[in-house]
Parts: structure tokens; sequence; C-alpha cells
């Protein structure tokens, strides 16, 4: 797969100065395998202007004739002239790939999602690297993305994707339904059972993780119920008592400066509490103290986050890089900017959803209507129908459509 550098939907540019029909011979030629022959018709058509999107369909045909120096540099002039070029990353992606730099190849592919996260063979990629390092939890991420963002849904590949997907999230909600009645019945032993049943299938249910860190929690195995919790974290960041119940765990075990980070994290989540936002500034201020006497502590968070980034384990170097934060405010202003751009790896849909409303809106008010609503099917196709942004942008649409007719 990571040999198959496809005739990707490049970014827009100004090509207008390019005889068209060069570009689709060359193009022509490449899918026909005629790598030669489309490599002269695109160095022709870069002479006279330069171009990002050639400069990746020159890399492209190098890769694909087995110059993979020549590749890289086209693709690397891409970038320069392109930042935002995902297809140069993407391609770059593969190269480190097939050479076996997996770590190297997911960092540039994710980067290559920031500008267009709805490029499925991407994910894909990702998906099939991260399932290499024995990662499920991002696997299965970013199976579930190649599957949505998908435009050949009818492929064998596709169907047996789908149809392994579908099976494990069935699998694992039938365990966790059934490990939630044994909890409730007070039968722990078999609920954790069910729940590790649920979570080998998928591993990205947040109730079944925060279940069985209840149980071990309750069991007294802080080491398992913090292990838990944080998977759980990952899946629903926005869920404030599992921060809570992290900080507890971690005071208990007498491990202060995570109790510390825990606890300032939770205080986000109460700010409208001030019973529970002073109990927990309390316990912020006695544990201090502790933390200043043992600033050796504090430096092992950086250390910790650089060794995940290294691993591609982004959720965890995140992690470690807002407690360095927390517990280092002098360093917090170095590392906000690495945090915001390593949480875009992570869900690019965000930022570009946010942009798109913007641009979309301006353009509605300048009366541009027909301009207005690719941007406002670009967050459907990110968003998903619970969610509240795509009726937003649904609306918006119709909102373009009816003035067309007007």
């Amino acid at each position: 797969m990571e040999d198959e550098i496809s005739s990707l939907d490049f970014s827009v540019q100004d090509n207008s100065d390019i005889n068209s029909s060069v570009l689709q011979a060359a193009r022509k030629h490449y899918l026909n395998k005629n790598y030669r022959e489309a490599l002269s018709l695109f160095q022709d058509a870069v002479h006279k202007v330069a171009s990002a999107d050639i400069y990746v369909d020159i890399g492209n045909c190098y890769y694909m004739m087995g110059d993979y120096k020549e590749a890289s540099e086209y693709w690397n002039r891409a970038i320069e002239l392109d930042s935002k070029n995902s297809a140069a990353y993407a391609s770059m992606g593969n190269l480190y790939y097939k050479n076996g730099q997996v770590e190297k190849a997911i960092s540039l592919w994710l980067v290559a999602l920031i500008s267009k996260p709805e490029d499925a063979h991407t994910s894909l990629n990702l998906a099939i690297a991260f399932n290499q390092k024995i990662m499920r939890f991002e696997s299965i991420k970013y199976f579930e993305k190649y599957l949505k963002y998908s435009n050949d849904k009818s492929s064998e590949e596709y169907l047996k994707i789908k149809a392994k997907i579908t099976h494990c999230r069935y699998v694992a909600n039938e365990y966790l339904s059934h490990g939630v009645n044994f909890q409730s019945n007070g039968d722990d032993k078999k609920a954790a059972a069910c729940y590790f049943k649920a979570l080998a299938n998928y591993p990205n249910l947040s109730k079944a993780n925060l279940n069985l860190g209840s149980i071990f929690f309750s069991d007294k195995n802080m080491e398992l119920a913090i292990k838990y919790w944080k998977m759980a974290s990952y899946v629903d960041p926005n869920y404030g008592k599992i921060y809570s119940n992290l900080a507890i765990s971690y005071d208990m075990t007498k491990q202060f400066n995570y109790a510390y980070c825990y606890y300032y994290r939770y205080m986000d989540f109460v700010m409208g509490d001030n019973e529970e936002y002073q109990k927990v500034n309390r316990r912020l201020h006695k544990i201090k103290p502790y933390l200043n006497e043992n600033a050796k502590l504090i430096e092992s968070h950086l250390a910790k986050a650089q060794e995940h980034l290294s691993k591609s384990e982004f959720n965890e170097a995140i992690d470690e890089f807002k407690n360095y934060s927390i517990l280092n405010p002098l360093a917090k202003n170095e590392y906000t900017e690495l945090i915001k751009k390593l949480e875009s790896y992570l869900n690019p849909e965000i930022n570009i959803i946010s942009s798109c409303f913007e641009k979309g809106n301006d353009l509605i008010q300048e009366g541009r209507y027909d301009e207005a609503k690719p941007y406002f099917f670009r967050v459907m196709i990110m968003s998903s129908p619970q969610y509240l942004e795509f009726s937003e942008a649904k609306a918006k649409l119709s909102q373009c459509e009816k003035a067309g007719f007007e």
C-alpha cells in the first residue's frame, strides 16, 4: 500500500499558464505506468510555472522509477513552495515507511492530515503503521477515519476493513453490556472479565476503561486504575471526573507530582462549583512545597514527554508536556505551541471546521453563495450528523442553495 502513490485530489493552485492538456497527458501516462513519459511532460510544465502540485507529481514519478533521492528532493521543493501541501508530506511518509522508518513515516502522515484530514489513503496508512507498532487504540482510530472518508466504499479492501471493525465494535459492546450488568449486581470479577474482552476487541470504549479503572480502584490496585482511567481520558478528554479520579489515585500512591497535575486540570471542570474548587485548591497548596523540594521530579516529565514523542505515542507525549508546563510555569509559553501542534495532529478536523465556518460565513456576508457552499459541505464531510456543527453547516448550505435560486 505504501508503494501506491495515487493521483490524490491536490490543493487548488493557479496553473492557468500551464497547458491543461499537457498535464492531462502526463497524468494519463502516470496512471498507465509510463513514468518516464509522464516525468518528461511534468518537467516541461514546471519549467513554465513553479507549482507545488507538479513538484509532487515529478517526485511521484521518480519514486515509481526507484530514484528515491530525486523523489525526496522534489517533494521537499513542493513543501518549500507550499508548506501545507498534504500530498508532499504523504508521499514523503510513504518513502520513509518503505525504508522501515515507521516513526518518521507516522509523523509525516500526521502532518499531511493537518491540512487535509479527509485523505482516506493517508488515514489507512497510519492505521496500518500503528497496527504494526501494536498500538491498537490509534490503529482503530485511523481505520475508522479511513472508513469515514473513503470514496471507494465498494472496494474489497474497504469492505473487509469495515466488516472487521464493525464486528469488533459489536462484540465489544456486547461484552460491555454484560460487564455493566455484572458490576451493578456486585460481581466485579465477572464484570472485569467482560470489560477485558470488550477492550480486547475494541480498545476505544471510554465506558469500559472507566469501569475497569473503578473496579481496580475499589480493589486498591492503583497502578491498573490509573492505566485504564488514562486510556479513558484519551477517548473522552472532556469528562472532568476522570481527572479527579487520576488525581486521587496518584495522591494515594504518593506520586504527588502527578497528583498535582491532575488536580490542576480538574479545576477547569469545577470553576462553577466553589466548594469543590476550594477543596482542590487547598490540596494543591499542600502538595506544592513537596514539589519545590524535589525539582528533579519536574524535569522527569519533560524527559518522558520527549521519549513518548520519539515513539509516536502522541497522547502520552501531550500529557507529559502538559504536566511539565503545569509544574514549571516558566516553561508554559515555550511548550504551549508545541502542545497545540501535537493536538492538531491528533484532531486536525477541529481547526479545519472552524476555518471553514469562518470563510463560508464571510462569503455569505459578501453574497457569494456558490463559493461558500464547498466550505459548509466540507464541514459536513468531516463532522457527523449527531454533532451540532453538522446541523449548522447543513443549515448554512441550505441557505446558500436557497439564495442561489432567488
